[in-house]
């Protein structure tokens, strides 16, 4: 009698997912998470956020609106049709605030200014990705 081994399974848990062409989020982001088990994955293109949410399912995804509004639009609709149940967050300058329900509506969950301090953006993570404490207080 032979026995098959059941295929291994193509999704992991979900991680952080941060879309930037050049680290600057990634590296205080790590830090501020390091207690944590939650994976931080950089991605320098939307499709390696398509790739990663694809297999990391209920993943949150940090954006950089002001790179690319119009590619970080067309993301957010992908993410929020390709049952990914990834968590948007988009980080934009206060000129592009006209655009925050527009943004919205096409799937983020937050849109906060970029000038948000660091902290509370992991805040926002942690909460997303049901991590438990570590959360400051001042945000």
């Amino acid at each position: 009698m032979t026995t098959t081994a059941s295929p291994p399974s193509s999704r992991f848990t979900p991680a952080l997912l941060i879309l930037e062409r050049s680290p600057r989020l990634e590296p205080d982001l790590k830090n501020l998470l390091a207690n944590t088990d939650l994976l931080v994955r950089p991605c320098r293109s939307p499709r390696d956020v398509l790739e990663l949410s694809s297999k990391m399912r209920g993943s949150v995804v940090v954006m950089d609106f002001d790179a690319s509004p119009a590619e970080t639009l067309r993301l957010l609709e992908h993410l929020s049709h390709g049952r990914r149940d990834a968590r948007p967050i988009v980080l934009a300058s206060p000129e592009w605030g006209e655009l925050e329900w527009a943004v919205r509506d096409a799937g983020a969950i937050h849109f906060l200014p970029r000038s948000t301090p660091i902290r509370c953006v992991a805040n926002h993570c942690r909460s997303l990705l049901g991590v438990i404490g570590g959360n400051d207080d001042s945000c």
